[in-house]
């Protein structure tokens, strides 16, 4: 730290007038007291000097005077730095100054005692003590001077009666001069000391203002943070009023997708290899949906819901579900590389998307709540994906009137889904055009003849449950992802959709049956790789390279 200059340590001790603890800037209050303790020093040297005058020309009552009002200094200027230096420091200077006064009038000494009585004691009483203080003693002052000058006998002078007049008056004058510099003063203080106030007021707002918004984004974040991208949650803040994330209705587009088959893969792997495998799946699956601008509401086991236009409004939420739908289904190739890499088996994906009113919001409890979409159009969005196989992207007849980019139409098929009143049409699409033109791989090749056919027993499910009825059907034509399957009776109660578990010499597979012709052979889409109905060397091992 630095030193204070010496003048200032004299005259401050590093004192703060009002407080007398240590102040680093020079305040009004801290000049008011170097001045005081400025008027203490010269006072004391020039009463040193009047005593050692006075003891030269043999006054020695003057001289003892002069020494009694060092001594009313320099105690006064003692104290000042051990107790409260406003009052002590005040009252010392005007008494020391009131009787050095005093003196000079006693003496004759109309000059002296004008300069210093009549220039300096009304500012030195007014500004040091106060208005009213100042005032009082001035007064006081003012006609114990009168008595001195204007009553015979009292000094051991005579002053005439017009040097009398013009000290009063100018008395008076210099003291309502102080008075004035003194109220402006007072005035500018009370409008420093109120614009101060409005000041550190205004900065208080602010700094609630900064709070509340730091508050917003934290309550943004933990709210969004997981499941929008860094630039969704900076459009959220800069949003006009703020988003909605209370309840409303929105018209918005969702997206389920949902790993075929996982849940007997699951049951196969070690728990290890499963969060393993769904943790680099989903990462790669986070990453194009927040590059399409969607909203991630959950994951449930191995299924994603997203929605698009929410929370923040977007005319082309339809338009981004779908190319982000193909995306995700284009992006299965890299995951499935990194899958066998690390000595995992593959997987495959099937999405569906809708288009219609939800309600969007935080919604839950005061302690656990979470930004959800509810509605019977989420509710349509999970049928459809039942009726989806991997690889595909399967899209409501909303989601296709929503759209404005062309798409390509691989097939559409009317279903009933459970909970709708009435059938609706689905579309399976594997292209969309500008401005994102995304297009899916060409189709795997048909499946190849077995000869000779094999024969597996196969359980339908419905409603997810597994029958316990099977029935024995010939695996006829086999492909990595496709089979057709001819059963041994006819079979009116299967339809396109079901799903089948077939099992042959205690290996199963599951799959979804994607057509059935006039001869009753059923088109098989396998949720995972058929080999495993197979021993390894095989001839099916020739069918699925």
């Amino acid at each position: 730290m630095s030193e204070k200059p010496l003048l200032v340590n004299i005259f401050t001790s590093g004192k703060n007038f009002e407080s007398g603890e240590a102040e680093p800037a020079m305040t009004d209050n801290k000049i008011r007291y170097v001045l005081m303790n400025f008027i203490f020093i010269f006072g004391a040297v020039v009463l040193a000097a009047f005593v050692a005058q006075n003891i030269l020309k043999g006054s020695y009552f003057d001289a003892t005077v002069c020494a009694v009002m060092i001594a009313v200094a320099i105690t006064g200027f003692i104290l000042a730095r051990v107790v409260r230096a406003q009052t002590v420091a005040a009252i010392f200077t005007i008494v020391s100054y009131g009787l050095f006064c005093f003196l000079l009038i006693w003496n004759g000494d109309a000059q002296g005692a004008g300069i210093l009585f009549i220039f300096i004691y009304p500012l030195l009483t007014i500004l040091l003590l106060g208005m009213k203080t100042g005032i009082c003693l001035s007064c006081a002052q003012l006609v114990v001077t009168a008595v001195q000058v204007f009553v015979p006998g009292v000094s051991r002078f005579s002053y005439p009666f017009d040097v009398s007049i013009r000290m009063v008056t100018v008395y008076v004058l210099v003291l309502s001069i102080t008075v004035v510099f003194e109220r402006t003063r007072q005035t500018k203080d009370r409008l420093n000391r109120r614009l101060t106030t409005e000041l550190k007021t205004l900065n208080e707002n602010l700094q609630q203002m900064v709070e509340e918004k730091s508050d917003r984004l934290v309550r943004l974040h933990d709210t969004f943070g997981r499941y929008l991208p860094d630039k969704v949650i900076k459009q959220l803040l800069e949003y006009p009023g703020g988003p909605s994330l209370w309840g409303e209705k929105r018209y918005i587009t969702m997206m389920t997708s949902d790993i075929r088959g996982f849940t007997p893969l699951a049951e196969r792997l070690e728990s290890e290899k499963v969060v393993t495998l769904l943790n680099h799946y989903f990462s790669v699956m986070v990453e194009i949906i927040h590059a399409f601008s969607g909203t991630i509401i959950e994951f449930l086991g191995d299924s994603i819901l997203c929605i698009f236009g929410a929370p923040l409004e977007d005319e082309g939420h339809a338009d981004k579900a779908v190319a982000c739908a193909l995306k995700m289904q284009s992006a299965m190739k890299d995951v499935n590389a990194w899958a066998a890499g690390n000595s995992f088996p593959e997987i495959e994906m099937g999405i569906a998307i809708n288009t219609g009113d939800a309600i969007v919001g935080n919604i839950g409890s005061d302690r656990v709540m979470k930004y959800n979409v509810i509605g019977s159009n989420v509710n349509l969005c999970s049928r459809i994906e039942s009726y989806t196989t991997g690889g595909q992207v399967m899209l409501s007849e909303y989601t296709f009137n929503a759209l404005r980019s062309p798409v390509r139409i691989v097939q559409k098929v009317q279903v009933n889904p459970k909970g709708v009143s009435i059938p609706i049409l689905i579309m399976q699409v594997d292209t969309i055009g500008e401005p994102f033109n995304i297009a899916l791989d060409g189709e795997a090749a048909p499946p190849g003849p077995l000869v000779p056919p094999v024969k597996v027993l196969c359980f339908p499910i419905r409603d997810k449950h597994i029958d316990t009825d099977a029935f024995e059907a010939l695996l006829t034509h086999l492909s990595a992802k496709e089979g057709k399957l001819l059963p041994g009776v006819e079979m009116n109660t299967l339809a396109v959709f079901d799903e089948l578990r077939l099992r042959m010499s205690g290996r199963e597979v599951l799959a979804k049956i994607t057509g059935i012709d006039e001869g009753g052979v059923i088109t098989l889409r396998f949720s995972s790789s058929p080999s495993g109905l197979f021993p390894p060397g095989s001839l099916a091992d020739a069918l699925m390279p």
